[in-house]
């Protein structure tokens, strides 16, 4: 009974195995090809230095002769010369480690890209750059590396990063292109703080719906019967073009009273507190501007403060929220508003801290008031 499932272990474990030496094969290929690609473009530059009078047309020339020679688009051909003149340019360790096969080229693409707004001639915030994402990119996929690479950026060219968050943040839009049988897409560019914001709301009102619909499905016997049962992606859409079109944001305000869209943001607190601009985190996506974190951190429905040892460990958390049960007992204690002259009652204000939490107030009984009256 054994032996079978022995073979099965062994054979699949022997497939991998060679896939990943293929991979490593096909990097290794693919580092020949980028230095091929780097060696073209450094004959331009010989004949036709950048920015002299005819350099534009020998550039055109260069990539349709690419294209034309490896049936490639122009944008994939003009792609492809970039990627292999900057790799030896400009990152030495991320080329040795395609070289190696250590990384596949679009690590290495990755790798380049998030590091495009690091000035040039800044050498070693490039090798600091280079010696923490390589390793990572070896060991990691494509996606979690671009995450990677953006803050290691962010950390090591701070000011140059801001500056490109916010001159992107210029260029927000949203686009439509038509897919045919009736169908089109709807782009929208912007920060990727609100775009995920956006989507996480949507999503868990979606959620709601199927979860509520289910439910109803079971208690009506009507669970296994094909058909009806919308999936998520329909419902997320149906909730987008609801609130776009009608500016309606519930058909049953039941359903989904209490949903907020939830996005994790971590900034230093130097950085809350005005006294530096350094870029912050959005949760697992790569840098954010320190101006929007600063704005998302006043708007909070919630937030933490997280005290980190010299590795950048959690050592300690300290909730800002004031918990719901907290928020009984002050209520009940206090009755009305404590500011001086004030009557309002305690239900209609805003419980707050007495001693502000950014400048160290606990989130505790003690510290805690019915102070700030509703409008």
């Amino acid at each position: 009974m054994d032996k079978p499932l022995d073979h099965y272990l062994r054979r699949s474990a022997e497939i991998v195995a060679e896939c990943a030496e293929l991979g490593r094969e096909v990097a290794r290929m693919q580092a020949r090809q980028a230095a091929l690609a780097h060696e073209r473009v450094a004959l331009l530059l010989e004949e036709v230095p950048a920015g002299s009078a005819g350099f534009d047309q020998a550039e055109r020339s260069m990539i349709s002769e690419v294209a034309a020679g490896l049936h490639l688009s122009r944008h994939t051909a003009a792609k492809m010369l970039a990627t292999g003149h900057v790799l030896h340019e400009r990152f030495p360790g991320a080329r040795a480690a395609l070289e190696a096969g250590d990384v596949s080229l679009a690590h290495a693409e990755v790798v380049i890209e998030a590091a495009a707004d690091i000035p040039h001639d800044d050498t070693s915030a490039l090798a600091e750059y280079e010696a923490q994402v390589v390793p990572f990119a070896a060991a990691e996929s494509r996606a979690r590396t671009k995450a990677f690479a953006e803050s290691v950026a962010a950390a090591v060219a701070p000011i140059a990063l801001t500056d490109a968050h916010r001159r992107a943040h210029d260029d927000r839009a949203v686009t439509v292109t038509d897919d045919g049988a009736g169908q089109a897409t709807m782009h929208a560019s912007g920060p990727a703080a609100l775009i995920h914001a956006a989507y996480d709301l949507l999503t868990q009102e979606a959620r709601t719906i199927v979860d509520a619909a289910k439910q109803a499905r079971r208690e009506s016997g009507d669970e296994d019967r094909p058909g009806g049962a919308q999936r998520l992606d329909q419902v997320r859409f149906d909730r987008f073009l609801l609130r776009v079109l009608t500016g309606r944001i519930a058909d049953d305000a039941d359903i989904i009273t209490g949903i907020r869209a939830t996005v994790q943001v971590t900034v230093a607190e130097s950085t809350l507190l005005g006294r530096d601009d350094r870029m912050a985190e959005l949760d697992g996506r790569g840098p954010m501007d320190p101006d929007l974190a600063r704005r998302f951190a006043v708007a909070a429905f919630s937030w933490e403060r997280l005290e980190l040892d010299v590795q950048g460990r959690v050592v300690r958390t300290s909730p800002y929220r004031i918990p719901e049960a907290m928020r009984r007992q002050l209520r009940a204690r206090d009755r009305t508003c404590r500011f001086p002259g004030c009557r309002q009652p305690a239900r209609r204000t805003q419980i707050d801290h007495n001693h502000d939490f950014a400048r160290g107030g606990p989130t505790d009984p003690c510290n805690g008031t019915s102070c700030k009256a509703d409008p």
